[in-house]
């Protein structure tokens, strides 16, 4: 997936915030935050500005991106939660606000409207 240097920088600065919700930054989420730079093709420049980035200026330019886009990164962020084997309200939290105020919500309820679509069609064959 191809992201605008500015992109790549909003998407570390979520990650980095989802990191630090709870106050404890563990090793798999320092590691997975180094994969997640390496996947995004992300230089050190990008990783210092998407951590200075401000949360709204963040939140505008995932809101802009492409269904596609947003859908991977939720896809980055669910991982990111999950890195330390820890699920904190915190992270919860700001998951779904980030989700709400940039539309990820609105493509994840559109893929769990067509998963239940494709299991009904399916049950309705096996009849």
């Amino acid at each position: 997936m191809d992201f605008t240097p500015i992109q790549k920088q909003a998407i570390i600065g979520l990650v980095v915030g989802l990191v630090e919700a709870d106050s404890w930054i563990d090793d798999e989420e320092i590691e997975f935050s180094q994969e997640v730079m390496e996947a995004l093709e992300c230089t050190d420049e990008d990783f210092e500005l998407g951590q200075e980035m401000p949360l709204l200026q963040a939140l505008v330019v995932v809101k802009n991106m492409t269904e596609e886009q947003k859908s991977a990164v939720s896809d980055v962020l669910s991982a990111t939660i999950v890195a330390d084997r820890i699920i904190t309200a915190e992270e919860a939290a700001i998951f779904d606000y980030v989700s709400e105020l940039t539309g990820i919500d609105e493509i994840l309820d559109e893929d769990e409207r067509k998963k239940e679509e494709a299991l009904k069609e399916l049950a309705s064959e096996a009849d």
